[in-house]
């Protein structure tokens, strides 16, 4: 009773084994698909705004900004210089911020806390001073 083993026969065990083996595997997993919610984003975006704003003199001024819940009372200095677009007759006044000092913070109950302002805070705070005094005419009155 000797009997070699054919290498077609070797073969066809070997897929068969493969077959019950990978089809158990199948019904044995059962993904879990879309169980998880996506996750939210619970930062709410900072609040930054100019509430007044005065030109004391042609290169000072002074205003209020609220930042946060928190208002601060800043006093600048800036230069004010012609620029344009590029393009004939597009030309305007504008400023740059050379000094900025925050003067007094309060939070929202009208207590002074400690200035925590960094310089993110102060490069955000001089591009909005010179935005308010573009949008409402400030530079060429002074």
């Amino acid at each position: 009773m000797n009997k070699t083993l054919t290498p077609i026969n070797s073969l066809k065990v070997t897929l068969g084994a493969a077959v019950v083996t990978i089809g158990a595997l199948a019904f044995a997993y059962n993904p879990d698909i879309g169980g998880t919610a996506p996750a939210e984003n619970k930062t709410v975006p900072a609040y930054t705004a100019v509430a007044a704003m005065a030109l004391s003199s042609a290169s000072t001024g002074t205003a209020v900004i609220r930042l946060d819940g928190f208002t601060l009372d800043v006093s600048f200095e800036f230069e004010k210089f012609e620029d344009g677009y590029g393009v004939p007759g597009s030309e305007f006044t504008t400023a740059e911020i050379t000094r900025l000092n925050v003067d007094k913070v309060l939070d929202d109950s009208g207590y002074p806390v400690r200035d925590f302002t960094d310089f993110t805070d102060h490069r955000n705070i001089n591009a909005m001073l010179v935005a308010h005094m573009l949008k409402n005419r400030m530079l060429e009155a002074v």
